[in-house]
């Protein structure tokens, strides 16, 4: 299955994120916190953290990375870099929130990575009112 990972400037906002989303996984596969820059919970993002997250999520079908906003997506662009022989990764371009709630409701094992990806996307286009 395809792992997911979001990543938050803060890794408690990361994981409130991953807390409400639990209640819509029906599938199992990995949904890891990549957030924060270390284990006092700072704000920031780095690539080590993510790396850690991408290979915990991974289950061999890839892994999608949900990002917040500025370093968090350049960390995640720099972290898929350094691993891209070892793991599939996508960055999706999408609303962290939303984006999260559609990759955990959506993913299944017969669901492709590249399917994943555009459900994703779509979040971007969900009207609020």
């Amino acid at each position: 299955m395809v792992g997911i990972v979001v990543v938050a400037h803060n890794p408690k906002l990361s994981q409130e994120i991953i807390n409400f989303c639990l209640e819509l996984k029906n599938n199992d596969f990995h949904l890891i916190n990549g957030g924060g820059i270390d284990k006092e919970n700072s704000y920031g993002t780095c690539p080590e953290i993510i790396i850690s997250a991408i290979r915990k999520a991974d289950q061999g079908d890839g892994v999608v990375v949900l990002c917040d906003l500025g370093s968090s997506v350049s960390n995640a662009e720099k972290a898929k870099e350094l691993i891209k022989d070892e793991i599939r990764v996508e960055i999706v371009d999408a609303p962290i929130v939303e984006g999260t709630i559609v990759g955990v409701s959506s993913n299944h094992p017969k669901v492709k990575i590249e399917t994943l990806v555009e459900f994703i996307k779509e979040a971007k286009e969900f009207p609020k009112l």
